[in-house]
C-alpha cells in the first residue's frame, strides 16, 4: 500500500513528520521465547538453515506455515 501511495511505510502508521526513534521502543523481556537456553539454540539453528534456503523454498515454507496456523 505504501508503495502504491509512494510514501514511506512509517507514514501509514505514524502521524508525525519524523519517524519514531528506535530508542523509544520498550526493551524486550527476559522471559520471551528464544532468549536463552535450548530455545535460543533452536532459533539460531533455524535462522542459519532458513538463510541457506532458496527464496522460492522460503516462500513455500511460509505459505505452508500460514495454512497450518489458520486450521
Amino acid at each position: 500500500m505504501a508503495r502504491s501511495l509512494e510514501v514511506p511505510m512509517y507514514r501509514l502508521f505514524h502521524a508525525g513528520e519524523v519517524p519514531a526513534e528506535l530508542s523509544k521502543m520498550k526493551p524486550s523481556k527476559d522471559d520471551e521465547f528464544g532468549r536463552k537456553g535450548r530455545e535460543a539454540d533452536y532459533l539460531s539453528k533455524l535462522r542459519r538453515l532458513l538463510a541457506k534456503m532458496e527464496p522460492d523454498d522460503q516462500k513455500l515454507l511460509l505459505y505452508m506455515a500460514q495454512k497450518v496456523a489458520r486450521d
